[in-house]
């Protein structure tokens, strides 16, 4: 069932399509003694730690295997053995599923490449230009009192936005957090979008498809078909396609200086990346791969920048937005935390970010809360 096939050193985390069919499963977890893919794959459902759904470990601890029967929108999550044995959410699942109550969803396997954009003459407006409007997803433009709005109600609020001279548009952090309603400061899976900001009836799906693609039409552009925003991933995609269609740039909000909850219902929540792999318990939460024990007060934990594999999953988070979202920059939350809780790591972290960044997408905002009277020690070219 899994194989090596069209699996290379540079294979991408996750689950990713290949041209030819089939998908590749890529994870970290360095201390697991096996990992096994489970899932639902060409309507076969492929569950069990058996060895023809485990998965080969290289010298870094990173996992792989390919499964030639996955398809887009198939279910999959991770089988980690180790210290504490089960299912976890891959983290980077590009969207969850509704198939089993949160947390112990599976996700689902998404297309990188399917949404037909409309963006290609869009350039960010000049920094002496911008005028900057920050919504929450879920409050912004409600239509029924105690159910949260949308990011396809966000697309019928453009015009407004253009009519208020808005030209960059910062949503409140839009990635998956464990308990609802939020403002979006607790992220769990940062590369999900959060369940309430997804429309699933594919009734109602059709009327928001004909605001989208009046505004379309009112451009000059092609239409979109139901199948171009069936899933949450597709409908974030959107929102930001229509935003640079009508000249308003979107800078992501993201939280790297900690994560976390991670209960749900005063539930531990064990399929989470808190528990992805870990040690042996330590006493303090320094057992955890993704994170150390501290925490600055801040809703969660701090993540270990000492450790490179760490660091590129928060720089992978940012390219992925960047790439497949064709976000235009980034309001980076509380970056004198980071570094508080990370001594020279942070800081040092902060630089790889910024500069990688910079490198892929020259013209990327880049706007880092910071308040130095949370730093007790911090470089003095911060100063």
């Amino acid at each position: 069932m899994i194989s090596q096939q069209n699996i290379s050193p540079n294979t991408p985390m996750g689950a990713n399509l290949v041209r030819d069919g089939g998908a590749t499963f890529r994870t970290w977890a360095p201390r697991a003694t096996a990992v096994y893919v489970n899932g639902v794959f060409g309507g076969v459902a492929q569950t069990g730690q058996v060895a023809n759904l485990l998965m080969a470990k290289d010298a870094n601890g990173y996992w792989t295997g390919f499964i030639a029967q996955a398809q887009e929108g198939d279910l999959y999550r991770f089988w980690v053995d180790n210290v504490t044995h089960g299912y976890k959410r891959d983290p980077y699942a590009r969207e969850l599923a509704t198939d089993a109550p949160f947390p112990n969803c599976n996700c689902f396997i998404r297309s990188a490449n399917a949404y037909p954009w409309h963006d290609a003459a869009f350039v960010t407006p000049d920094f002496s230009n911008m005028i900057v409007y920050q919504a929450h997803i879920g409050t912004y433009a409600i239509s029924q009192p105690g159910v949260a709005s949308t990011f396809l109600d966000l697309i019928g609020k453009i015009p407004y936005l253009v009519a208020l001279g808005a030209n960059v548009l910062q949503p409140l952090p839009i990635d998956e957090v464990e308990t609802d309603p939020s403002m979006g400061y607790n992220g769990a899976d940062l590369f999900s979008p959060d369940f309430p900001y997804v429309v699933t009836d594919p009734v109602v799906l059709n009327q928001y498809l004909g605001t989208i693609n009046a505004l379309l039409q009112a451009k000059g552009l092609s239409p979109l078909a139901i199948n171009d925003i069936s899933s949450g991933y597709a409908q974030l995609k959107a929102t930001v396609d229509l935003c640079h269609v009508y000249g308003i740039a979107v800078v992501f909000d993201v939280v790297y200086n900690h994560a976390g909850g991670f209960s749900v219902n005063n539930q531990l929540d064990d399929n989470c990346i808190y528990y992805f792999d870990r040690v042996a318990d330590v006493g303090n939460n320094n057992d955890s791969l993704y994170f150390t024990d501290q925490d600055r007060g801040t809703g969660g934990l701090s993540f270990a920048l000492w450790n490179n594999d760490v660091r590129q999953f928060l720089i992978n988070n940012a390219q992925y937005f960047i790439n497949e979202f064709h976000v235009d920059g980034f309001r980076y939350d509380e970056i004198s935390d980071l570094i508080s809780m990370n001594c020279d790591w942070g800081w040092s972290c902060c630089c790889d970010l910024t500069s990688t960044l910079r490198f892929i997408k020259p013209r990327l905002l880049q706007n880092a809360e910071f308040w130095p009277g949370e730093v007790a020690n911090y470089p003095k070219s911060t100063q």
